[in-house]
């Protein structure tokens, strides 16, 4: 791959009158800039950031091609385009028209995708979209040209939580995103962590598998195995059979319903399976717990 080019390169392969640049309010990995530009066709080299080009004025048909065969369309005020970074792109226009360019850096983009879904993420493409009808990135667009045309106390934190919104909606509905596969060592994340421990009550009462408790965290069975032994202190299976019993210690406090129903609702095959679990970990049986609950 070649050189990429820079925001400040790209006037030179896409010449237009610049209206407005966000250099001043915003983050520098999150810049807005407004053109004006007369009909044009530019080939434009591969850029280091993602670009969301909104559009403001005029009506055109415009054609693009980034790999493959040409794409056309008509776009005007309310349409969206988004380019990917990393490619070259061809692009044709036959009227003077109005945009809002939105450049997003590539570690800008990974870390919050990282943050948006708790996995750590490798690298980030955006779908190739030459018009989409967003209302949603529309309004963030206009709302940020707005808060870099008038300013105001706050300005720069309202400019970069609109430019946050804007990358976690792109990125949950425009990009695919590859995640690396969570290492075997240490502890799990405080988030799934607490993701285990809920889908295991929430399931008590069934088998629990260790893949499906491994798809949880997006880990190997083997992965998960070590990292569970590391942060718990005990095997999964022993950690699940742990809070079979404490289950069932809260419907012999509880309830007097038969030993062999309360084996079955807190995940046990039958009685005779709850009563062996109970007493390795209790030291005791059902009903010499229930017994002295009561006592």
């Amino acid at each position: 791959m070649g050189q990429l080019i820079t925001v400040e390169e790209l006037p030179h392969y896409a010449p237009g009158e610049l209206m407005l640049d966000s250099m001043a309010v915003g983050k520098p990995e999150l810049r807005l800039r407004v053109f004006r530009y007369a009909p044009s066709d530019i080939w434009v080299p591969p850029s280091e950031n993602f670009l969301i080009v909104s559009y403001r004025v005029g009506t055109t048909s415009m054609n693009r091609r980034v790999t493959g065969a040409w794409k056309q369309d008509q776009v005007g005020r309310g349409a969206t385009t988004l380019l990917t970074r990393a490619e070259a792109s061809n692009w044709r226009w036959s009227h003077d028209i109005e945009v809002s360019h939105l450049y997003i850096s590539p570690a800008w983009m990974v870390r919050t995708a990282s943050e948006a879904f708790d996995r750590d993420a490798v690298s980030i493409e955006l779908h190739d979209l030459l018009r989409i009808e967003d209302s949603v990135l529309s309004w963030i667009s206009e709302r940020m040209v707005q808060e870099v045309a008038e300013g105001g106390p706050g300005g720069r934190l309202c400019y970069d939580a609109l430019a946050l919104q804007a990358s976690v909606h792109i990125l949950r509905k425009y990009a695919s995103v590859e995640f690396k596969m969570p290492c075997s060592q240490g502890r799990f994340r405080p988030t799934h962590a607490r993701l285990i421990e809920d889908y295991v009550e929430q399931n008590i009462s069934r088998n629990i598998t260790l893949e499906e408790l491994a798809n949880i965290c997006n880990c190997t069975q083997v992965q998960f195995a070590r990292k569970f032994h590391v942060h718990y202190g005990m095997r999964p299976h022993t950690y699940v059979l742990g809070r079979k019993v404490a289950r069932a210690c809260q419907h012999l406090r509880q309830d007097r319903l038969p030993l062999k129903e309360i084996a079955l609702l807190s995940g046990f095959a039958d009685q005779s399976h709850l009563n062996r679990i109970f007493r390795r970990f209790m030291n005791m049986t059902p009903a010499e717990f229930r017994k002295q609950c009561t006592g």
